[in-house]
């Protein structure tokens, strides 16, 4: 099979990065955010999430950008989510190909990956695939690495993510270790609903609704 991964809460624990870098971009550390609004902003889409937050969508590239700095300067200090090496080797040697598809940037992808020795797991990676665009991506890669849709599975924690394999036509892996509550992906019904890192070992070829692959 081939495995495209999303990076952000999929491979890497980053959102804590993120959080630290929204308080200083957006609210310039004045009233940060609480675990009550981070729990609130877990149940929602990404753009119902900017909605909630009171950021206007001309704003957001520029925030982006400056925050894109900071966001780099955390990246050393991120660790992949317990599990993860592991998966990633054993489905390397199984003979399945991994690949990465993220609106992250490239040096902040190879930072991270090197920094904790993934880069040899990886067959091939794009990056800033931007926040609602990720679909292009993986039809390029597809496209590049001559694979077969049918053999292709996206494997991501957002709602985005599972609207991105959609529109790429392939499977969907949501794994309920990131940034989006398990209960909202559910609801967006993601091919295979994956609750740690070790069930990806089990993932079955036939399509499922929103099934929790058996650990």
């Amino acid at each position: 099979m081939n495995y495209i991964f999303d990076f952000d809460g999929t491979l890497a624990d980053s959102l804590p990065a993120f959080i630290a870098v929204f308080n200083k971009t957006v609210r310039d550390n004045k009233n940060p955010l609480t675990a009550e609004e981070i729990h609130t902003l877990r149940n929602m889409t990404l753009k119902k999430a900017i909605k909630h937050l009171g950021i206007r969508w001309w704003k957001v590239p520029r925030l982006i950008v400056q925050g894109i700095p900071d966001f780099h300067a955390l990246v050393p200090k991120l660790k992949p989510f317990k599990g993860v090496p592991e998966i990633l080797k054993q489905l390397e040697e199984r003979g399945d190909k991994l690949f990465i598809v993220t609106s992250n940037t490239r040096e902040s992808v190879d930072v991270f990956l090197e920094k904790n020795k993934l880069t040899d797991y990886f067959t091939d990676i794009y990056t800033n695939a931007g926040l609602f665009n990720k679909s292009k991506y993986i039809r390029k890669l597809i496209k590049k690495n001559h694979l077969k849709r049918k053999d292709c599975v996206y494997i991501g924690d957002e709602v985005r993510d599972i609207k991105a394999a959609r529109l790429a036509v392939i499977k969907i892996a949501s794994v309920c270790w990131g940034f989006n509550d398990k209960e909202l992906l559910k609801k967006h019904y993601p091919t295979y609903l994956i609750d740690k890192p070790s069930q990806l070992m089990n993932l079955p070829k036939k399509r499922s609704k929103a099934k929790n692959a058996a650990a």
